[in-house]
């Protein structure tokens, strides 16, 4: 990809590029905050299987 062609796609995601909503930065938080309970969860019953195995 060329100085000229990397110009061009760059002008081109200007031009779609917009603002997010706030209900679009609503529904990323909220899946956010899932992922990270998730992971949480996960590690939560991880450390308990570690501690009833190795006692």
């Amino acid at each position: 990809m060329g100085l000229r062609e990397f110009a061009q796609s760059v002008v081109v995601l200007f031009r779609v590029a917009r603002k997010p909503t706030w209900e679009e930065y609503s529904v990323l938080g909220r899946i956010v905050l899932i992922g990270i309970a998730v992971l949480g969860l996960i590690s939560m019953i991880v450390r308990f299987v570690f501690l009833a195995v190795l006692g």
